[in-house]
């Protein structure tokens, strides 16, 4: 096991904010997180490949609305939902113990988030998760064909547990439990539990170490007064889709969602559209006869001077040059299971075309 020091720590939070994609919790709430761990013992990182059949985690997090989530996110909530499940679990037959929290993605808030929660239970967190980017729904994570419940949501004053026979089927009951007004948009969530072959079979393996060296590659370069965006594009293996300002944007939230788009323009006066369901899914340039990037491959966008944001916190870029990069997401994000969810979530927002993998995109010169 690693153990991850403060200046770690900062260098994941900064890298998991970008690769957020737009979305994976503000980074107010990251900071929030970061400030109480750096008052706590180092966590240990678990190289998954060390885990064993015996050895369990569970995927401990954040859900809902981001822009809800930057109000206020108390960092003993997503425990308290962890706990809850260990008891429910150390209660079956046969019992389960949970030894590790296993991220569910990687952003902002839900990289921070189960780090706090291996902090405060005395646990490791697990060097995978089910993206190695934020995602907007549950089935577009490599767990979808895992049993998903137990679930436990909780906030500071009410935990509720509940089952599903499936990711789809779970996601609308947990919007729904999150929109009730006793959530207000938002919860600490407990779930997916699995022992070690199960996990290396499923997870998208050591993205807690990869977020940690982009954010690494990125402190470096400005500390050596080089590009950041080019360093992160080198690490990414990404594209340099745009480089503007933000002139406008516009989110509304419903369902523990947040819907919206992001605008901007470059020099030229040229204009990028990005729209986003809390993860950026699909961007346009107004000189452009397609897309520039669609997901699941990644849209994600820092400050030319090195700062990175989400679509929750934009006053981060305000008045400062944007770089909108894309990078391709893992092969298992292009797995016919998981690429449907991505589909439907396209023409929900009413793109009803192919998906064209980013690098066929931009290899080919067609952008």
């Amino acid at each position: 096991m690693t153990k991850l020091t403060k200046a770690d720590l900062r260098r994941i939070l900064d890298a998991a904010t970008l690769l957020g994609s737009g979305g994976g919790g503000p980074k107010s709430i990251g900071e929030q997180f970061l400030k109480y761990l750096l008052t706590q013992p180092p966590v240990s990182m678990l190289d998954p490949k060390d885990m064993t059949s015996d050895q369990w985690a569970a995927v401990g997090a954040g859900v809902g609305s981001p822009l809800a989530a930057a109000n206020n996110f108390p960092t003993d909530i997503p425990q308290m939902a962890f706990k809850s499940l260990a008891k429910i679990l150390g209660e079956a037959n046969p019992p389960i113990e949970l030894s590790a929290v296993l991220p569910g993605e990687v952003g902002a808030g839900n990289s921070l988030v189960p780090l706090a929660i291996a902090s405060q239970l005395g646990i490791p967190i697990v060097d995978a998760s089910g993206a190695r980017r934020a995602i907007p729904s549950l089935a577009q994570c490599t767990y979808v064909n895992l049993p998903i419940s137990p679930i436990v949501l909780a906030n500071t004053t009410t935990d509720v547990s509940f089952s599903a026979d499936s990711t789809q089927e779970a996601e609308p009951i947990m919007r729904s439990i999150i929109s009730s007004g006793t959530f207000t948009e938002d919860a600490g969530i407990a779930f997916w539990h699995m022992n070690g072959k199960t996990l290396k079979d499923n997870a998208v393996l050591h993205t807690l170490s990869y977020t940690l060296e982009l954010g690494r590659a990125i402190y470096n370069a400005t500390r050596e007064k080089k590009d950041p965006v080019q360093a992160a594009i080198k690490y990414l293996k990404g594209y340099l889709l745009f480089k503007g300002t933000i002139i406008d944007s516009q989110e509304s939230t419903e369902g523990g969602f947040d819907f919206g788009t992001i605008t901007l323009q470059d020099k030229k006066k040229n204009i990028m559209t990005i729209y986003n369901q809390n993860e950026n899914l699909i961007a346009w340039v107004s000189n452009k006869s397609h897309p520039v990037a669609i997901g699941p491959d990644l849209i994600c966008y820092m400050t030319t001077d090195g700062v990175t944001f989400s679509n929750a916190d934009l006053d981060l870029a305000k008045g400062k040059e944007v770089a909108v990069i894309g990078s391709p997401s893992t092969p298992q994000l292009r797995a016919p299971a998981v690429m449907a969810a991505w589909t439907a979530n396209l023409k929900a927002i009413g793109y009803a075309g192919q998906y064209v993998p980013i690098e066929e995109i931009w290899g080919k010169k067609k952008a």
